[in-house]
């Protein structure tokens, strides 16, 4: 009796496999950019422009891309809600993610306290995955762009999959250039498949 008690509260726990698994609800949250780097700093013009980059990015993407992830996930349909990084995002200070640091990544420890403080409302999403774009690194030097995808566990927030990637940018003017690579990264998803089934 106590047992069956509990199941409601803690509701289900999901797993890896069930990224693929139809009968599991995915939302997708977005790019984060709270964390981000451009490196190299001297090399990037209009600085202060790039909060509005971060939300031209997520335009992008809402615009775009929305039936390539319902698609890649085999699933009817995908929850959608940018509101959470869009706070984040908002909240960067624009002067603070220039450096030298060609080589800056984001450890899979900090994704994990990222994804805490988007304070997404677990009951809204309860017994869903959460999939995410981390953005960690705009690098001009190389030149490429490093981000996390991210799914994970909205009952508890803590991650199922963290996989980093390395993507080259292109396209022309600055939001075609870096932000086509998280649509590159959402056409592949499906590639993960093989590594978790």
């Amino acid at each position: 009796m106590i047992v069956f008690l509990f199941i409601p509260v803690l509701g289900f726990a999901q797993t890896k496999k069930d990224i693929f698994n139809p009968k599991v609800p995915v939302v997708f949250f977005g790019a984060d950019y709270l964390k981000v780097q451009c490196t190299k700093s001297d090399e990037f013009s209009n600085k202060p422009e790039i909060l509005r980059f971060f939300v031209d990015a997520n335009n992008l993407i809402d615009k775009n891309w929305k039936h390539i992830v319902r698609n890649k996930l085999d699933r009817d349909t995908v929850g959608w809600d940018l509101s959470y990084v869009t706070k984040a995002n908002a909240s960067v200070d624009w002067q603070k993610v220039y450096s030298d640091n060609i080589d800056y990544t984001i450890s899979d420890d900090e994704i994990g306290g990222m994804i805490k403080n988007l304070n997404i409302n677990q009951a809204k999403y309860k017994d869903c995955i959460g999939l995410i774009l981390v953005e960690e690194n705009l690098c001009k030097t190389k030149p490429l762009v490093t981000i996390a995808e991210v799914f994970f566990n909205i009952n508890d927030l803590n991650p199922l999959l963290i996989k980093h990637y390395s993507v080259k940018p292109g396209g022309y003017g600055f939001l075609a250039y870096w932000g086509i690579t998280n649509g590159y990264l959402l056409t592949k998803i499906e590639k993960l498949k093989k590594e978790i089934m």
